[in-house]
């Protein structure tokens, strides 16, 4: 007959057997065989194509493949009419196309790298016995059968049942979402796995206590593991500047393309050579395209991440930089990222509602019989065990400076039992054998039989009208956002044989001697963070497993709701799982701002809800539970310091400090790096009117080509990189934070944008630029229908002062693009000096093709006389200053 019973139901002897374990650990020959057998204790899915693969998505973007296909047509070309330099362009252009590419996976690989390295900056090792001796091992070497050695402060690194145990008290909430503390046994349970106290779960964490268990889990094959693996079946969404730059890309490819062949076709049509109709066709298509867009997309993004990175915030991915600056909702958790996860005693108040701020003996009193109860220890790193035993500890030695006179005399300790929901001591206080007892409420009131007074008299009896006046004390201490312990207390007869007696046989007769109000602050910085996050139009939600009461005071100080609010806008987790999806977006519409004793599975459902009201959504986390929500969400973002590694590994961004606040800077972040492309998208796209025109005049008229293919790419890939890097590096704008997030419709290629770049000031730069190219040619003789060779002198300088004017009114173009209702002048040059490095290459690019033999023989252009030079300088406040009167006239609607 098998034995069918599962871990948790063995005795300490038989898990052993069952694990093929001893108690003296295994050998290196069994460990190594199981490292083949069950591979590495990680929940880490390596993938080995991944890079590859990233990589090989660079090259599958339109702009990558038209560059390519460019360069294929420059290549033919120049087999039909060998030279004319049409192979050098096409290896430039594949050039162009070869190194956005490794940019932009560089950048990613980067990206990348700093996670792994935050993820090897704190290496978890643990502790086993192998061989009859205790070792120290790194936790991924961790094998089925291995004989694990638990201590307080540890994380558990895998499934273990538990074997021998002393005290332990640990805190299942990466698993459960859970925070209480859960006392652990090794006697047998008949319970289920997840439910069973015997057994230690990976990726929790060791409050007090000691303890030995046998591994027989580790990896995915952990309850941990099994849900991480889980999380990794959910897809996220593209991000919305992923979804907006590829529809930019696509619809400046189509253009270019269908304009290249309508006009190569007209061509043909109308009787020009092969030739010419090639080298028309790819000037078309390099004046469309902007060539070095991209890799500024990608390094304003990068440059992005670094300043995040400054604020705490390691971003993953480039493209969430400016995806949480485009969030509508924020769900946030409570502990830890509003307050500082760090229990604090803010009052102490007797049975009756009479308050101890004024008696010091009364405080230490009371504070001397929690510490009874209480269970800490001293080490390196200072107090240790329970937080709340901690925060004890911490308020009696702020009061009374010294733990020892009542923890030498502890005789005997009960730990925190979850299902009594107290814990107790027995030790000597003030001359008296003394037992005391801390917990919730409800599980001390039917144990009292009397109470502190609150004056130093005698104990008063505890019948129903004291029990119920010391209830209703308690429920206000829990409206102000505390969490409320009470305390109780008896004597114990001198007789009284501490090795036989159980905690129930003490719980008699109990003096209740007062309350606890522990608070778990609110972060200093976090009210004018939220604050801000209103101001920005963005809406701040609050999920937690605590009580309504704590939730609401907490939502209040952290001014997620006003103080005046009744607590209408509070849906806690049982009336959560009842609603539908559309009932729960009713809820949300009509101002539910508080998540209350919600587990981390129903994130999930918020999150879908928010979505399906076309909100894009940030959700906080940091249990490996939370992790589907997680990738669920628009922007995941994972707790740095206290979160798990799936949490970590699930998210797109990571909290270093666990703060709310570095949220709100993150968003500003976002919003600066969004408002930036535009920017230079906006500045980029202006040069290719005055591009585009010169073909087509030269298409429907018999006149001179006013710009050459390499001319163009001179402008694209070489003067207006500098520029464009320098408007992607511009501070933030406080003006960004207080207008509400950008619709899910509102991409970088607007129709205004578009309008003003192409139809306003493209066309100013091409008209004058136009325009000074005939005023050369017309000075130096030439005549309409008249033919000009590429080395005619004439031509060369006239098409010289067509791409110097150019250059010069991309300067005020520069300028006016850093602000969309302002001038550009008013934040002053000097605090980007990037920017002034671009206009000074501008200046001397300008002045060198005209005027130094090498660079006239690379474009093939001539010199001018210095007063049309004069006349192309004009250009610059020509388009400043007619930009600038359109952004008075059109005040807000002055939008990019």
């Amino acid at each position: 007959m098998s034995d069918t019973r599962q871990i948790q139901q063995l005795s300490p002897e038989e898990v052993f057997g069952f694990l093929g374990s001893r108690q003296e650990g295994l050998s290196p020959g069994e460990v190594e065989e199981r490292v083949r057998e069950v591979g590495r204790n990680t929940v880490e899915v390596r993938d080995r194509w991944k890079w590859p693969r990233t990589l090989a998505r660079q090259f599958s973007n339109f702009f990558t493949i038209l560059l390519f296909v460019s360069a294929c047509i420059c290549f033919v070309a120049d087999r039909i009419q060998p030279g004319e330099g049409m192979n050098v362009l096409g290896w430039a252009l594949a050039g162009v196309a070869l190194l956005n590419a490794l940019f932009s996976f560089i950048q990613e690989y980067r990206a990348e790298r700093a996670m792994q390295a935050l993820q090897q900056f704190l290496p978890q090792r643990v502790q086993v016995v192998r061989d009859g001796a205790t070792r120290e091992i790194l936790a991924e070497e961790l094998v089925p059968g291995d004989v694990l050695v638990i201590g307080e402060g540890d994380r558990i690194p895998a499934d273990a049942r538990l074997v021998e145990c002393q005290d332990l008290v640990v805190n299942n909430a990466p698993l459960t979402g859970e925070a209480k503390p859960v006392a652990l046994t090794a006697v047998v349970e008949d319970a289920r796995l997840i439910e069973s106290r015997n057994i230690a779960f990976a990726g929790c964490s060791v409050f007090k206590g000691q303890a030995v268990g046998v591994v027989f889990a580790t990896g995915i094959r952990t309850e941990f593991g099994k849900l991480a693996h889980l999380s990794q079946v959910i897809r996220r969404n593209p991000s919305s500047l992923e979804r907006e730059t590829a529809h930019m890309v696509r619809v400046l490819t189509v253009i270019a393309v269908a304009m290249g062949l309508a006009f190569f076709t007209y061509g043909v049509v109308s009787g020009r050579s092969l030739w010419v109709n090639l080298v028309f066709m790819m000037g078309i298509i390099a004046a469309n395209v902007p060539e070095g867009l991209l890799p500024t997309f990608t390094l304003s993004l990068a440059m992005g991440s670094l300043r995040m990175a400054h604020k705490n915030v390691l971003v993953k991915g480039l493209n969430a930089v400016e995806a949480l600056g485009a969030v509508h909702v924020i769900c946030t958790d409570k502990t830890g990222t509003l307050t500082c996860n760090q229990l604090r005693i803010t009052s102490l108040s007797s049975p009756l509602d009479a308050t101890l701020s004024e008696d010091p003996q009364a405080q230490q009193r009371l504070l001397e019989l929690a510490l009874g109860a209480s269970s800490v220890r001293r080490s390196e790193k200072g107090l240790s065990g329970d937080p709340l035993d901690v925060a004890i500890a911490l308020a009696y030695q702020t009061r009374q400076g010294d733990l020892s006179e009542v923890r030498e005399t502890l005789h005997k300790g009960f730990a925190f039992d979850a299902g009594k929901r107290r814990s107790g001591g027995v030790f000597t206080w003030r001359g008296r054998q003394v037992f005391s007892v801390k917990g919730a409420w409800e599980a001390l009131r039917p144990l009292l039989t009397h109470m502190e007074s609150g004056d130093g008299g005698q104990p008063v009896i505890a019948d129903e009208a004291a029990l119920n006046q010391a209830e209703d004390h308690m429920r206000r201490l829990a409206g102000a956002g505390l969490r409320v312990i009470a305390v109780a207390w008896r004597e114990l007869p001198e007789d009284t044989d501490l090795t036989t007696v159980s905690q129930g046989q003490l719980e008699q007769g109990l003096i209740l001697g007062g309350f606890l109000g522990i608070e778990d602050p609110v972060r200093p910085e976090v009210p004018a963070a939220v604050r801000t996050c209103h101001e920005a139009g963005i809406e701040v939600l609050m999920i937690t497993g605590d009580h309504p009461d704590t939730a609401l005071a907490v939502a209040r100080k952290s001014a997620i709701v006003s103080e005046h609010n009744d607590g209408a806008r509070i849906l806690t987790g049982d009336v959560l799982e009842q609603l539908t999806e559309r009932e729960l977006m009713i809820r949300l519409t009509d101002g539910v701002r508080i998540f209350a004793r919600t587990t981390p599975e129903q994130k999930m459902k918020i999150v879908a809800a928010l979505q399906a009201m076309d909100k894009l959504v940030a959700m906080t986390g940091d249990g490996v539970n939370d992790a589907p929500a997680l990738k669920a969400a628009d922007v995941g973002i994972a707790m740095g310091r206290s979160g798990t590694d799936v949490a970590r590994a699930s998210a797109q961004i990571i909290l270093l400090d666990d703060n709310f606040a570095s949220i709100v800077a993150g968003v500003a972040e976002g919003r600066t790096v969004f408002a930036n492309i535009k920017k230079f998208t906006n500045y980029v796209l202006v040069s290719n009117g005055p591009e585009i025109l010169p073909y087509l005049i030269y298409i429907l008229l018999p006149v001179p080509l006013a710009l050459t293919v390499i001319q163009i790419l001179s402008i694209d890939l070489g003067t207006d990189i500098i520029p464009s890097m320098a408007l992607g590096q511009e501070a933030p704008d406080p003006e960004e934070m207080q207008h509400g997030p950008r619709r899910r419709d509102q991409g970088l290629l607007t129709p205004a944008l578009i309008c003003h770049s192409y139809m306003f000031l493209g066309l100013l730069e091409a008209l004058w630029s136009l325009g000074l190219f005939f005023l050369v040619l017309v000075q130096g003789g030439w005549h309409y229908g008249q033919d000009l060779g590429a080395a005619d002198p004439l031509y060369r300088s006239a098409t010289g002062i067509a791409l110097s004017t150019i250059l010069l009114m991309q300067i005020g173009n520069l300028i006016g693009r850093r602000f969309a209702r302002r001038s550009g002048l008013d934040r002053g040059l000097w605090v980007n000096r990037l920017l002034l490095a671009g206009i000074l290459v501008q200046i001397l690019f300008s002045w060198a093709l005209l005027y130094t033999a090498p660079l006239q023989k690379v474009l093939g252009t001539g010199p001018v006389s210095w007063r049309m030079f004069a006349l192309a300088w004009l250009g610059i406040p020509l388009i400043f200053g007619l930009d600038y009167v359109r952004k008075r006239l059109l005040g807000e609607r002055a939008m990019r």
